[in-house]
C-alpha cells in the first residue's frame, strides 16, 4: 500500500516546531512514505526526495473563501459566548480554541486537498508538533491503517477525538464520502449547527453522520480503552512507540511530559 502523510504550519510555527517535526519524520519514516507539506506563507528549507512542499493558500481557494467569510465574526474566531452566559465563569461555551473555526480551518483544507489530488492509497494527517523519536516500518504502519481499515483515529472515551493523527484508506468509497462531507461541513458553514467547531468536534459529527449511513464502515480507534477524559491518546497508544505530541506547553518543554504517561513505555526516548 502506498502511503503519505499531510500536515501544515504558518511561519512562526515552522520556526517553533514543525522544522524539527519534518526533519524527524525524514529520519524515521520509510523512504517510500511522502510528507506532504502545505505550507502557510512561509519557506521549507528542507529537501528531500520524499518532502512534497505546497502553498497552502494557492492549492486551497476554498480555505480562502472560507476565511474571508468569517475571519471578521467574533463567533468564528471563538470570541463571542454563546448563551446561557455565565458571569465569571472561568470556562464559558463560545470562547476559546474549541470555538475558533478559522484556526482549525486549515488542517481540514489542507487535508482534504491532498485526498484529492493525490494517488495513494493511505493517507495520514499528522499535526505540525509531532516528534518522529524511533524508526517506523511499513509493518507497523499497516497494522494500523491497512486495506480493510476506513479510518483510523485517536478516540477519547467522554471527549471529541484527538485528531493530533488520523488515518484514511483514499481506497474506500466510504471513506471518501467522510471527506468530501468534512469539507462541505465547513465550504457551507455547517459546522455552526454543531456545539463546538474546532476540527475534532466536527470529525466527530461527521464521522457519526456517515457511520450511520453506513453501518459496514470499519474504522479503528487506536487509543480505545485507554484514555477518559483529557488525557494524551497518542503516546499511550501503540503510536507512542514511534512518536511524541508536543501538545500545548508541551511545545515549551519539547516533549511530553512524565506524568501524560498511563502506560509503561520501554522505548529509549521516554527512559
Amino acid at each position: 500500500m502506498k502511503k503519505a502523510v499531510v500536515t501544515t504550519f504558518h511561519k512562526e510555527g515552522y520556526k517553533k516546531y514543525a522544522k524539527k517535526m519534518i526533519q524527524t519524520f525524514l529520519d524515521t519514516w520509510p523512504d517510500d512514505v511522502t510528507l506532504i507539506v502545505y505550507a502557510e506563507d512561509c519557506e521549507v528549507e528542507e529537501q528531500a526526495s520524499n518532502l512534497s512542499v505546497r502553498d497552502l493558500h494557492g492549492s486551497c481557494p476554498q480555505l480562502v473563501s472560507f476565511k474571508e467569510r468569517w475571519k471578521d465574526v467574533p463567533k468564528a474566531n471563538g470570541l463571542e459566548p454563546l448563551p446561557p452566559i455565565v458571569p465569571g465563569a472561568k470556562k464559558q461555551a463560545g470562547l476559546g480554541f474549541r470555538w475558533d473555526a478559522i484556526r482549525f480551518s486549515h488542517k481540514i483544507y489542507a487535508v482534504c486537498h491532498a485526498a484529492q489530488t493525490v494517488e495513494y492509497d493511505v493517507l495520514f494527517w499528522m499535526d505540525a508538533d509531532m516528534v518522529c523519536h524511533t524508526p517506523i516500518d511499513h509493518r507497523f504502519l499497516e497494522t494500523m491503517a491497512g486495506p480493510n481499515i476506513g479510518l483510523g483515529f485517536l478516540g477519547r472515551q467522554n471527549k471529541f477525538t484527538e485528531c493530533g493523527l488520523y488515518s484514511m484508506n483514499l481506497r474506500d468509497p466510504v471513506t471518501r464520502e467522510f471527506l468530501y462531507e468534512f469539507q462541505t461541513a465547513y465550504d457551507s458553514d455547517r459546522l455552526f449547527e454543531f456545539s463546538e467547531w474546532n476540527d475534532c468536534w466536527v470529525f466527530d459529527e461527521v464521522r457519526k453522520e456517515v457511520k450511520a449511513r453506513n453501518p459496514n464502515w470499519v474504522w479503528y480507534d487506536w487509543s480505545a480503552g485507554i484514555i477518559k477524559g483529557e488525557g494524551h491518546p497518542l503516546i499511550n497508544s501503540a503510536w507512542g512507540a514511534y512518536l511524541d505530541h508536543l501538545k500545548g506547553k508541551r511545545k515549551d518543554y519539547g516533549r511530553s511530559q512524565p506524568s501524560d504517561l498511563i502506560v509503561n513505555r520501554s522505548e529509549n526516548y521516554w527512559r
